[in-house]
């Protein structure tokens, strides 16, 4: 479980460099004593001729004599020169580096003052490795031009690999003493670079419960966008969740209100009647109505839930009987149409018209057009409904021959609570915005226009047919 992402990052990151740096440094190891080896190498060979051409064919005793009495001084000096330093390792070298000068006689005319007596080698000129003394030697052996002298330089193996360890230690030290450090500096790094994080968690810790607008995607770093683009996606969908469910109590007034007037009126009836009969017969109406409205209210709940965006993923699509359902949302009507005298009329040619689409919605769209055709016309006019099929339409047209819309006007009566000015029935301005959207979600379109006859007000509904598999 990842508790502190500043912690995950610090642990693996110095996990990771101290095991590549201790490759490194192993690596580096063994190239370093490859080169050491190399260079020493070199120097021997260098030193060792350097001697053979300045010691040349002198050979007289006398010369011999004072130059060794000058090599024996050699360690004294050198010890001399040592104090004078500050060498806080003690670094003595003078017994791991020694030479000696033989003739071809195999006689030793010159040797470093701490040299042994034994030739230190008796190969062929060149490079070899000699046991002396359970020590390892590494030799190099060279003769002058005329092979009067032979020259043996040597030097102890344990200085190249005194001087790898050194450099190994040394690297040691080095990074003790950067590692903490370099952990104090990833901790700062890491610290400012999730710095965006705690913004964007301020920001969203300070917000007001009702505000929902998305995070600033401007200072975010890219690693983070996407979890904000996400949060702000989650916004976006409870804003909209919260829209629907405010237009879900205007809905449900402006829907249930034609139901209820309906529910009324078979009140009033039933106060005037003594017949028992009669009295029975519209006591089943009220509880037909009762149970309509119970399952308007349930089938708005669902609608309510119904996301424009996702209307592919819509429930409850089924194959619905057109003609059927226009003639039970006119004969719930009828009362209304009634009180004005208004004379319907339906055209409907195929009783088995069929749309693919949700039975709740295309009846409440159907309830708001006729109920608009009655509401805005005068006493005795008429409502025509129409229903026809084209070749990969359904066409549903209801006429009225009312006051009509202005076609000014046309577009904003879909907008949510808008009405006309001057209106003298009453409404909320929901009607049409509720068959807009009902319209959508069925990939329907909706068009307002002036009928053939030039009076009143023509609304078109055409939705898509459903394809024959």
């Amino acid at each position: 479980m990842l508790v502190s992402i500043r912690k995950f990052l610090l642990v693996n990151l110095l996990v990771s460099i101290i095991i590549t740096t201790s490759i490194t440094a192993i690596g580096n190891y063994i190239l370093d004593r490859k080169d050491i080896e190399y260079h020493l190498d070199s120097l021997l060979s260098q030193y060792a001729l350097a001697l053979v051409a300045l010691i040349g064919d002198k050979t007289d005793t006398s010369s011999i004599e004072a130059i060794q009495d000058e090599l024996n001084k050699v360690p004294e000096v050198g010890q001399g020169y040592s104090k004078k330093l500050v060498n806080l390792f003690n670094y003595a070298y003078e017994d791991k580096f020694q030479f000696q000068v033989w003739d071809n006689h195999n006689h030793l005319l010159l040797r470093s003052a701490n040299a042994p007596t034994l030739p230190l080698s008796v190969d062929h000129d060149g490079f070899s490795n000699e046991l002396i003394d359970n020590q390892q030697w590494r030799v190099f052996t060279a003769t002058n031009v005329n092979k009067a002298l032979r020259l043996n330089i040597a030097e102890r193996y344990d200085i190249r690999a005194e001087l790898g360890h050194r450099m190994a230690r040394d690297d040691f030290y080095i990074m003790l003493l950067v590692y903490p450090l370099l952990a104090l500096n990833i901790w700062l790094i890491i610290g400012r670079g999730l710095g965006a994080l705690k913004r964007v968690t301020n920001e969203v810790a300070h917000r007001a419960p009702n505000f929902l607008e998305p995070v600033n995607l401007k200072f975010v770093p890219v690693e983070v966008k996407p979890l904000v683009e996400e949060l702000n996606r989650l916004f976006l969908r409870l804003r909209q969740a919260i829209d629907r469910e405010k237009r879900f109590a205007a809905d449900a007034a402006h829907e249930l209100r034609t139901p209820l007037a309906a529910l009324k009126t078979q009140a009033q009836l039933l106060t005037k009647i003594s017949d028992p009969q009669r009295q029975q017969e519209i006591v089943e109406k009220i509880i037909q109505s009762v149970d309509r409205n119970t399952h308007l209210i349930q089938q708005l709940l669902t609608l309510s839930r119904i996301v424009p965006e996702e209307t592919d993923k819509m429930q409850n699509f089924s194959t619905i009987n057109l003609h059927k359902l226009t003639v039970e949302e006119i004969s719930m009507l009828v009362p209304a149409a009634l009180d004005k005298n208004v004379d319907f009329e339906l055209d409907s040619p195929d009783e088995n018209l069929t749309i693919e689409g949700n039975a709740t919605a295309i009846s409440i769209m159907l309830r708001n057009l006729i109920d608009n055709a009655i509401r805005y016309i005068l006493p005795n006019g008429s409502v025509k409904v129409k229903l026809e099929s084209a070749s990969t339409e359904v066409i549903l047209t209801i006429i009225d021959n009312g006051s009509g819309i202005p076609a000014e006007f046309r577009s904003r009566v879909f907008e949510r609570f808008y009405r006309i000015l001057g209106t003298k029935q009453q409404g909320s301005g929901l009607g049409l915005s509720i068959v807009e959207q009902i319209a959508r979600l069925h990939h329907a379109t909706v068009k307002l226009c002036v009928p053939d006859n030039g009076l009143g007000l023509q609304v078109t509904v055409t939705f898509p047919k459903k394809v024959e598999e």
